[in-house]
């Protein structure tokens, strides 16, 4: 006979399979070659075991990283507002967020600049209804100050954002305040100062940048570490098979020297291509042409419909390579950015609950993306970046002159 306990197992069981997730996707087989690549490749990631729980039962795939060199420890996909959690439509915002948190996903980011505060206070509603623990979740939230009236970042900008976001989180402090772009005007020791103080305090737990350049963060991380004060742990970036640079080349020695945390997004992460077959092919054509990487030398409309076909043709071979996969263009995309170990989180938006189960899906074809694969990929996009050799002074001085180097 089943005893009562096993029959209870089979219940909660039964229970999560229905759920809008589980319908239609089949079972990953197995992560393991997976995880052991990633050991070999000296990442710390570790794959989230199946009886770890955060709402109803975890994502198979789903991991939990640390940001940056810090103790703070997320899923390493978050359910950002642009789409999610900033409608008018209160029961879908909750339905969203819930599937997210049922399913293992603890980061929520703030992430639209014109309509924050009302995400703001949207996301404070529903944990605030749903009772979760403070524990239980991570809340970013940024700082958009080149769209107030003031268009300045100052202390005082930094203070009364933060005592703004707080009252329409409802929460006691933000596990992340991010500063979004830059201000040349206002000196990094006046933002590093504010936002030592409101760490100190007890405000805020964290802080990072998005929009920054590495010199800039690279200053801010040197001048923090000789004035004593908080330096930021993480980036938001822009980060695709059509944008790599900044993450690819000019970035790397910050996470890999100084320990900086990325924090990525992209038009495609942020549900932007959950159309039909065709209209991914076209949105991802227009967003290998915005990049730059798929023009010809000619000039006006013939020049312009060339590097159209170009781009067309790359879209088309990426789509070939989803349907071998067995997965759309958009979850190919999504575990291309996912699978590279650089990316600690990446942010995602949906809004409806379907859209956001067919981003997740995309967590069955990480393990599918094999070296092979990752090299046929970059053959493909043929936009793979590559840091130029470094040439002496002393070997340039030469050269122009036309002598010949000792041996």
């Amino acid at each position: 006979m089943m005893s009562e306990n096993e029959g209870d197992t089979q219940t909660v069981n039964s229970n999560h399979r229905d759920s809008k997730l589980y319908r239609g996707r089949a079972p990953i087989a197995s992560m393991d070659a997976m995880e052991d690549m990633e050991v070999n490749n000296g990442s710390n990631t570790v794959l989230a075991p199946d009886c770890q729980v955060l709402g109803r039962g975890t994502l198979q795939g789903l991991k939990y990283r640390h940001v940056g060199k810090s103790g703070l420890k997320v899923s390493n996909i978050a359910l950002g507002s642009l789409k999610a959690f900033g409608s008018d439509d209160k029961d879908l915002n909750e339905e969203i967020i819930t599937l997210a948190f049922e399913n293992g996903i603890n980061f929520f980011d703030i992430s639209e600049p014109f309509t924050s505060k009302k995400a703001e206070a949207e996301l404070g509603r529903i944990i605030k209804k749903k009772g979760w623990t403070r524990r239980q979740f991570t809340v970013a939230t940024k700082i958009y100050w080149d769209k107030t009236e003031e268009r300045a970042l100052s202390r005082k900008e930094i203070l009364e954002s933060v005592k703004d976001s707080l009252a329409n989180l409802q929460l006691e402090y933000i596990d992340l305040l991010v500063i979004h772009k830059y201000d040349p005007q206002c000196p990094i020791e006046e933002i590093l100062r504010a936002v030592d103080f409101l760490i100190n305090s007890g405000k805020i737990l964290y802080w990072g940048t998005a929009k920054w350049s590495p010199v800039e963060i690279f200053e801010c991380i040197s001048l923090a570490r000789s004035i004593n004060c908080i330096g930021p742990i993480c980036e938001y970036a822009e980060y695709h098979p059509f944008h790599r640079e900044k993450v690819e080349l000019y970035m790397a020695e910050l996470y890999n020297k100084v320990g900086l945390g990325l924090i990525t997004w992209s038009p495609v992460s942020l549900g932007l291509l959950l159309g039909n077959r065709e209209e991914q092919i076209q949105l991802c054509t227009k967003l290998a042409i915005k990049s730059g990487k798929y023009k010809s030398g000619g000039d006006g409309v013939n020049g312009y419909q060339e590097g159209m076909n170009q781009a067309s043709h790359v879209v088309k071979q990426l789509d070939m390579v989803a349907e071998r996969l067995g997965c759309t263009l958009c979850q190919l995309l999504l575990a291309w950015s996912l699978r590279n170990n650089t990316s600690q989180i990446l942010v995602l938006s949906a809004n409806s609950q379907e859209q956001l189960a067919n981003q997740l899906a995309s967590l069955q074809t990480i393990h599918r993306l094999k070296n092979q694969v990752m090299d046929e990929l970059d053959r493909i996009l043929g936009n793979k970046p590559v840091r130029q050799p470094m040439v002496s002074t002393l070997q340039q001085r030469w050269t122009a002159t036309g002598a010949i180097l000792p041996q």
